[in-house]
């Protein structure tokens, strides 16, 4: 791609799994290279991703990102000190009811919540996201143990390593009994999740962007999933990995080689001319 013909960006965002990562969860060195000398060209790097910060810890101290970052899918936006700018919950009227819906179809659920993660004991899937980094869940008896804590969840995963059709007929079933409210996606095909309605990646990019005064055509954010959609098209370069759904590379500017191959790190090289 030759360098005079690149469009200018100022602020590159990135989704975290199968994404930044390889498949058994490692940035590479050439990836990490690559992303430390954008940054001392001057270009601010975010993530956005559905985990919360201490799932990402080790990402976000190896790069130094030091600008507002995207948890859980849009629902938060959180300094790497913790620091909470923006924070949107499921309201715990629809919590109440999800769960509900979700134990009479015995399904496996994780919730969400700013610093942490709880399951309920006895699921069948209680490490189905061990491999993604972070700290282990917490354990409750029942979900009611939380009490209060139910009115702070931003986001409900079901879980089904096994039977994709389990959550299809879950998704279908949260969407006539709970018509309003909430939005569903996909983020693996093991995992549905739940989020409040109208919270996305690309809503929180956009939030971002706002704050830090970056036009939208000066964004480039790379993702795999459906749940980065929004994202690539509030971005102004759009870029999916080979890895990614048919649906996201439809909506992507650049379809790059997969998260195993490091394709962000040497499409960013060719991209940006680094030598």
């Amino acid at each position: 791609m030759p360098n005079e013909t690149i469009q200018p960006v100022r602020l590159i965002c990135f989704d975290v799994d199968y994404t930044l990562l390889t498949d058994e969860q490692i940035l590479t060195e050439k990836t990490e290279k690559t992303l430390k000398r954008l940054q001392q060209l001057g270009m601010t790097l975010i993530i956005a991703t559905g985990k919360n910060l201490a799932s990402t810890r080790s990402i976000v101290d190896a790069l130094s990102l030091n600008s507002p970052l995207i948890f859980i899918n849009g629902s938060l936006i959180q300094y790497s000190n913790g620091e909470v700018v923006y924070k949107h919950s499921i309201p715990h009227t629809i919590v109440q009811r999800i769960l509900e819906l979700g134990e009479q179809q015995n399904m496996d659920m994780m919730l969400y919540f700013t610093e942490d993660t709880v399951i309920r004991a006895g699921g069948k899937f209680p490490h189905a996201l061990d491999r993604y980094g972070g700290p282990s869940p917490r354990v409750v008896d029942n979900w009611d143990d939380l009490g209060d804590e139910l009115e702070q969840v931003l986001k409900i995963i079901f879980i089904d390593g096994e039977d994709y059709q389990r959550l299809e007929e879950m998704d279908g079933i949260l969407q006539e009994r709970i018509p309003t409210g909430i939005d569903m996606v996909y983020s693996l095909p093991f995992l549905l999740e739940v989020q409040p309605q109208g919270v996305c990646k690309g809503a929180a990019l956009q939030q971002v962007a706002q704050m830090l005064q970056i036009p939208r055509d000066e964004i480039m954010a790379f993702g795999d999933g459906n749940n980065d959609k929004e994202m690539l098209q509030f971005a102004g370069i759009g870029v999916a990995l080979q890895n990614a759904t048919p649906e996201l590379k439809l909506a992507a500017d650049h379809v790059i080689p997969s998260n195993n191959d490091e394709g962000p790190a040497d499409f960013l090289r060719e991209y940006f001319n680094l030598r």
